[in-house]
Formats: structure tokens, C-alpha cells, sequence
């Protein structure tokens, strides 16, 4: 790629970003919540276009009736928020490390996002009471249990902490996958934001790839089931481990069943309300 296209490329996404600025300080506190919504998920899909980052989604997306819901997802690049956000604007749970990213950490404050630091015991504490709230004003929740991310090839374990505020609200579950792609349909190994990559790396690097697309894969939507938080973390992490390997059905694993006992039917894009490109 030409020095000329990178920059123009830059000034795109930095015309984005100064864009959202203004919006986030000025227009987005005089509106409504479902305006600040829209708002929000028409600004992460432009940033998409920009990035040349297709999206598809597969499954069957909930009813608007049926949220807020407390939305989990495997964790590849900062991109996942935006994906997400173009799907159905949610709150983030976040480390605190991504609160001093220029620019983007104030974004993400400003828009809800929670920040954990990690390793305190009582600061998640303190975030699971906020979680709480957070779904009883009716505010849909994100959160990306694998606490880490990875090479988009393979799921980790998930963590069971933060699950506690799903177990305590009785909210439903819904569990997502996100696999980047290149446009013949293999892995595209410029999006994942590993091992000591920086912001301004990555963002480069994604830049200086080819077009890409992202499939987003929804999973059933799981009952706020009686569970213990380590149970769920355990259920949550095979329905996404069925997902990457293309299994879907309709309802939820029990504990001790294991992803195998998915069907390969596979359910059509549902829409419900919310508009998907």
C-alpha cells in the first residue's frame, strides 16, 4: 500500500473519531436512550465501512421485547466493541487499560462502558453491583468472559466473576461468536490485538490489510437459569466453542452435556426489529 492511501485512510478514520466526539460531548446528552442508541450504532457502522470491514450475522437475533440481556462474546481485536455496537448498542464491561487509549478510552467512558481493574477483588465487586443496575434501567450489558483476547481461531476459558451479576439479576443470556475473515473465507490474521501489539499497531495494521468481513454468530438465547456463576461460565463457553465450530439449535446445554449434542440445523437471520446489513 501507497504512503498516499494509508493517510488517506488515517484522515478517514480520524474525521470519524472527531466526529463521534462531538456528537458523544454535545448531541448525545440531550437525547433520548433509544436515540443515543441509534445514534451510537450508526456511528459504529460507518467506522466499519471505513476500516472496510464487511458483517453478516447468522442465527437468531431476540425479540426487542426481549432485552436488555446480558450479551457474551469471545474477544479478538478492539473492533469487537464496534462489531457489536453496529449489531445492537450495548454497555461494555472493559479493562481499565482501555480508559487511557487516546481518544477511544474517552469514547468508550462517555458511552457507558464499566472498566474493571483486573486482579481486585473488590473493585469487581463493586462493578458486578454497577452491572446490576445497569440491566435493571434496562441497559443491555456486553461482556467478553475470556478476559483476554486471542487469535480469533480458538476460544479460551472463560472466567466466572463477572457472570456473578447475571446469576443475581436474572437477566437472559446471549451468547455470541465473532470470526474475522478475509474475503475468500479464511482467517484474517491483521485483526487480532495480541501479546504486546499497541493500539496505533493494530489500528496500522488492519489499515494496510485487504477488505475484510466479520460473520457474528448468535447463539440461543439462555433462560436466567439457576445457576452458579462458575456453572454458567461453563455453559456459556460451550454454547461459543459449538458456535466456532457452526452448530447451532435452538435452546440451551445443561451442565454435563457437551457440544456435540448440537444440531446442525441452522436457524435464518432474524431481524426482530433491529436492522442487520
Amino acid at each position: 500500500m501507497s504512503k498516499l492511501a494509508l493517510t488517506l485512510r488515517l484522515f478517514r478514520v480520524g474525521t470519524h473519531v472527531l466526529r463521534g466526539v462531538v456528537v458523544t460531548a454535545w448531541i448525545l446528552p440531550r437525547r433520548s436512550r433509544q436515540d443515543q442508541n441509534q445514534t451510537i450504532q450508526r456511528w459504529a457502522r460507518q467506522l466499519l465501512r471505513i476500516l472496510r470491514i464487511d458483517w453478516r450475522v447468522s442465527g437468531t437475533l431476540p425479540s426487542l421485547e426481549q432485552f436488555p440481556v446480558l450479551l457474551t462474546s469471545n474477544h479478538v481485536s478492539w473492533v469487537d466493541i464496534f462489531v457489536i455496537q453496529a449489531l445492537y448498542p450495548v454497555r461494555f464491561v472493559s479493562k481499565s487499560e482501555v480508559r487511557a487509549w487516546p481518544v477511544f478510552g474517552w469514547l468508550a467512558a462517555r458511552t457507558g462502558t464499566l472498566f474493571l481493574v483486573r486482579g481486585s477483588r473488590r473493585q469487581t465487586a463493586e462493578i458486578g453491583a454497577q452491572m446490576q443496575s445497569v440491566l435493571a434501567q434496562g441497559d443491555s450489558l456486553g461482556l467478553f468472559p475470556e478476559s483476554t483476547t486471542s487469535d480469533g481461531k480458538t476460544v479460551l476459558p472463560f472466567r466466572s466473576p463477572m457472570l456473578q451479576a447475571a446469576v443475581d439479576s436474572k437477566r437472559p443470556l446471549l451468547p455470541i461468536l465473532l470470526l474475522y475473515k478475509l474475503s475468500d473465507g479464511q482467517h484474517n490474521p491483521h485483526f487480532p490485538f495480541v501479546g504486546s501489539m499497541t493500539f496505533a499497531e493494530s489500528l496500522l495494521k488492519i489499515l494496510r490489510g485487504p477488505a475484510a468481513f466479520v460473520e457474528i454468530r448468535v447463539g440461543p438465547m439462555m433462560p436466567p437459569l439457576q445457576h452458579h456463576r462458575r456453572e454458567l461460565a461453563f455453559l456459556l463457553e460451550q454454547h461459543t466453542r459449538a458456535l466456532m465450530v457452526g452448530t447451532t439449535r435452538t435452546g440451551y446445554l445443561e451442565q454435563g452435556e457437551v457440544m456435540q449434542t448440537y444440531g446442525s440445523e441452522a436457524a435464518s437471520p432474524q431481524t426482530a426489529g433491529i436492522q442487520c446489513q
